[in-house]
């Protein structure tokens, strides 16, 4: 009887032990809570846990190498000694989006985390602006050059025939896509700390409008300088053909000779043209090249090759003419640059 009784109080007492083993290590399900997939908004979006906002986490770093008197690169005065400079800069994106009964409200920022040549490092504001149901307050490019895009998929894609690549914080409203028919509009600040002018009250104002097909894209843009009285105008037709797209871009300075915000070019008129030629699965060869009434005439050719997803390097060859008046009477027309960058 004693050893059955002892044998009973050892089994109890293995049980409590077990019991309060369970209550320390045991966790309750219901309170874990994993990151769930948000695939309403596109790839990469992920729920932000304990709301129903989409969150996605990207960007880029890049390193850089260029040369030549194109590329302003002079060991001394009068493009007599060429010389070479690097760029390594890192870009954060961050995207939400969520679902609305005015539509998908939506914001995206990019910085640029930016040394040059070794010296201080810098960090400008590229994006930053919140949208929903087609409109849109924040900065970024302003609707005049971000409607039409950029001048071919070249690096440097312009050097004195500027198609108007800047920063603006502004009010815009966009209705439609790429494919079918779309038009926009937007109040832009025309402030700018890099110059002398005067701000104001009245802001300067675009409007734009395109149609596109899966082959064939049309734009139209103009913008008007509050503070100039005159603005441009631009119109950008695109085409596809297998695995050759192709661009043409013209633009017109309205209401005089003078650049103004939106004619940043030399004279009356400018022209950008180009094309991508997608050689292989890896390799796409990048080409284009700029014209204005001034007399300014510049290109770029490169060739972009994916050595894994995500892992991209282009080397390019830069041509601007007329150097010796721009840069001294020894400088040269020619350049060249070299991209290492990892997408993420």
């Amino acid at each position: 009887m004693k050893r059955l009784f002892a044998a009973v109080l050892l089994a109890a007492a293995a049980a409590a032990s077990a019991r309060a083993a369970d209550a320390i290590v045991a966790a309750d399900a219901g309170l874990l809570e994993y990151v769930r997939v948000c695939d309403a908004f596109g790839a990469g979006y992920f729920y932000i846990p304990g709301t129903e906002t989409c969150l996605k986490i990207g960007g880029y770093l890049r390193v850089e190498a260029s040369g030549g008197d194109a590329n302003e690169q002079d060991t001394f005065p009068g493009g007599g000694g060429d010389s070479w400079s690097t760029r390594s800069r890192l870009a954060l994106r961050l995207s939400t989006a969520s679902d609305t009964e005015y539509g998908t409200l939506s914001t995206y920022s990019e910085a640029e985390i930016q040394n040059d040549d070794n010296g201080p490092t810098g960090i400008n504001l590229e994006n930053a602006y919140v949208e929903i149901g087609g409109l849109r307050v924040g900065f970024s490019d302003t609707l005049y050059s971000e409607f039409m895009g950029d001048a071919g998929n070249t690096i440097n894609d312009f050097y004195d025939v500027d198609y108007g690549d800047f920063g603006r914080t502004q009010i815009r409203y966009t209705r439609g896509s790429a494919k079918g028919f779309s038009f926009a509009f937007s109040a832009e600040d025309s402030s700018n700390q890099d110059n002398d002018e005067t701000d104001s009250y009245m802001p300067d104002l675009v409007a734009a409008v395109g149609y596109g097909t899966d082959s064939f894209r049309i734009r139209a843009t103009g913008g008007y300088d509050e503070q100039m009285e005159a603005g441009a105008a631009k119109v950008r037709v695109d085409g596809m053909l297998g695995p050759v797209e192709l661009f043409a871009m013209g633009g017109w300075n309205i209401g005089g000779s003078e650049p103004n915000d939106y004619a940043r070019w030399d004279g009356d008129w400018a022209l950008w043209v180009g094309g991508s030629f997608k050689m292989t699965d890896k390799a796409t060869m990048n080409a284009s090249a700029n014209f204005d009434d001034g007399g300014d005439a510049e290109a770029a050719l490169n060739l972009s090759y994916t050595v894994v997803p995500g892992f991209t390097v282009t080397p390019e060859l830069n041509y601007r003419n007329r150097m010796d008046e721009k840069s001294g009477p020894k400088a040269q027309d020619w350049g060249a640059v070299i991209r290492v960058q990892r997408g993420f």
